[in-house]
């Protein structure tokens, strides 16, 4: 029988990646990339409005791992995951995080109407912004929560897993969705099983003893 988890709620995240990481995510070399004067300025602009139109939240769980083997865990609340590469990346540890992030609704409409008035460059700028702010928000929750257990001489996982990716299918994010409440968060999932905002994600990592 599931039962209810304790959920942890981050309101705003300050989460900034490096304009490096932006660059790098729309495709820039350092090499061989020349921008004007102007394609810098309209770039740095973008960055900025970028910023101004994320709303940073996330929420996270903590969870015991009740059975496992090689090839799929299950978590206390019965959910069970079917996944090698997640139980390898589990396999010293006897608990789980479960968390999400979200950058919200405002950057991701002002995407798609730049991108309906054909502003396209403009549109791909504050693309890669939400997609670089969504990860800067994980690595944020992780570098928090990992911090929090260091005094319990525990440590997360230096890696992390989302559905999508690897083996572990994106249809686990209903499961996961409905544990975290992420309608609280003013998130929904679509049949395919994707999130809405768009720049949203879902995540899992491990938490390990410390020797």
């Amino acid at each position: 029988m599931e039962r209810s988890v304790k959920l942890n709620y981050f309101n705003h995240i300050p989460a900034n990646p490096g304009k490096k990481l932006i660059l790098l995510r729309m495709g820039y070399r350092p090499n061989t990339t020349v921008l004007s004067a102007a394609d810098q300025n309209r770039l740095e602009e973008g960055i900025r409005l970028g910023f101004s139109l994320c709303h940073n939240q996330g929420v996270w769980t903590r969870l015991a791992i009740v059975r496992r083997n090689p090839e799929w865990i299950e978590l206390e609340n019965g959910l069970a995951v079917q996944s090698a590469n997640l139980a390898k990346l589990l396999i010293h540890s006897d608990q789980a995080v479960l968390m999400a992030a979200t950058v919200g609704s405002a950057i991701t409409d002002r995407i798609a109407a730049e991108i309906a008035r054909g502003q396209a460059t403009l549109g791909v700028i504050l693309d890669a912004v939400a997609s670089e702010v969504a990860d800067a928000c994980l690595d944020y929750m992780v570098a928090f929560i990992d911090k929090m257990l260091r005094k319990e001489g525990r440590h997360v996982t230096k890696h992390r897993f989302s559905p999508g990716y690897g083996d572990l299918p994106l249809e686990y994010q209903k499961g996961f969705f409905s544990l975290l409440q992420l309608e609280k968060l003013g998130l929904e999932i679509t049949e395919r099983c994707l999130l809405v905002p768009e720049k949203s994600v879902i995540a899992i990592c491990g938490i390990e003893r410390t020797e």
